[in-house]
């Protein structure tokens, strides 16, 4: 504001200045009728005088032609001595502004995956409450409940490290490679893992907290097949072959193709209408069961 004050003023000086010049050029060459008479009564005494006159005004001119340089170079003085940052500062302001912009765009970013980060870490955690909660409910302790709950999860991890082991593997029909498979049979069910580490009554408990069958109903057989010759019929159970546990028809079908030709295998059945489990002897082999 008062650099431009001092600009007008200068100004202001500057045109009065170039108007009494001309003023000045003018009053000289009108002043009288007698000098314009004399003016145009001898040729040769109006030739120097006009002569003289223009050189009076070139040297006018070229004095305020001067000054006028001079009042600029005061004004430019006289804008670094007031404001000698002013670029400098506005580069500054919006160099300013600027980088506000971009802390406000980062941490809203930030904020943002906090509260994904938030939201997941809260549903993982109603996940495992839920489950926790399912266990108890179902006669397990909140101790017991929480190391299956964390079981599971690890069971999930080290199937994936048995996989991972696998796939890389150069000789799939090694000793190791088989081992791995096995294992990773019976990690690709959790069930497996827990009725050998839980007791049986944990173990029935776990499967009636998920809703998981605990044993296999048979739905039609085959006449004149292996089970239907030992007297199963539709609506019985299975509840292990081979001493190994069967939830459904897959399990038993996987546990049929492992045992050994020509041998004499244990089934344990619950009959229709019948609370007891008992044992039966089939020959291996498929047993003519249609689910």
């Amino acid at each position: 504001m008062i650099l431009r004050k001092y600009a007008i003023s200068l100004a202001v000086v500057s045109l009065l200045v170039v108007g009494a010049a001309i003023a000045q050029w003018t009053s000289s060459s009108t002043s009288t009728p007698d000098k314009q008479g004399a003016l145009f009564s001898s040729t040769a005494n109006g030739s120097a005088n006009l002569g003289q006159r223009v050189q009076q005004l070139e040297n006018t001119l070229e004095q305020t032609l001067k000054i006028q340089g001079q009042l600029l170079e005061l004004v430019n003085e006289l804008s670094n001595r007031i404001d000698p940052d002013s670029d400098s500062r506005e580069s500054r302001i919006v160099s300013a502004a600027e980088l506000e912009g971009v802390t406000d765009q980062a941490t809203e970013s930030h904020n943002r995956r906090g509260q994904r980060r938030h939201q997941s870490e809260n549903r993982f955690e109603r996940m495992r409450e839920n489950q926790i909660r399912q266990l108890t409910d179902a006669g397990l302790s909140p101790e017991r409940a929480a190391f299956i709950v964390d079981k599971q999860e690890r069971i999930q991890y080290e199937q994936m490290q048995f996989s991972y082991e696998y796939h890389h593997m150069q000789d799939k029909r090694s000793e190791r490679a088989r081992e791995l498979q096995q294992k990773l049979q019976t990690y690709s069910n959790p069930r497996r893992v827990f009725e050998q580490e839980l007791s049986s009554a944990e173990f029935e408990q776990y499967l009636e907290a998920f809703g998981g069958r605990t044993e296999m109903e048979i739905g039609d057989l085959l006449e004149s097949a292996p089970a239907y010759e030992a007297g199963l019929r539709p609506g019985d159970k299975i509840i292990r072959y081979n001493n190994q546990r069967v939830f459904h028809m897959g399990d038993l079908r996987t546990q049929v193709y492992q045992a050994e030709p020509g041998s004499s295998v244990a089934v344990e059945i619950q009959r229709k209408g019948s609370s007891a489990p008992e044992t039966i002897y089939l020959p291996a082999g498929p047993l003519g069961i249609r689910g």
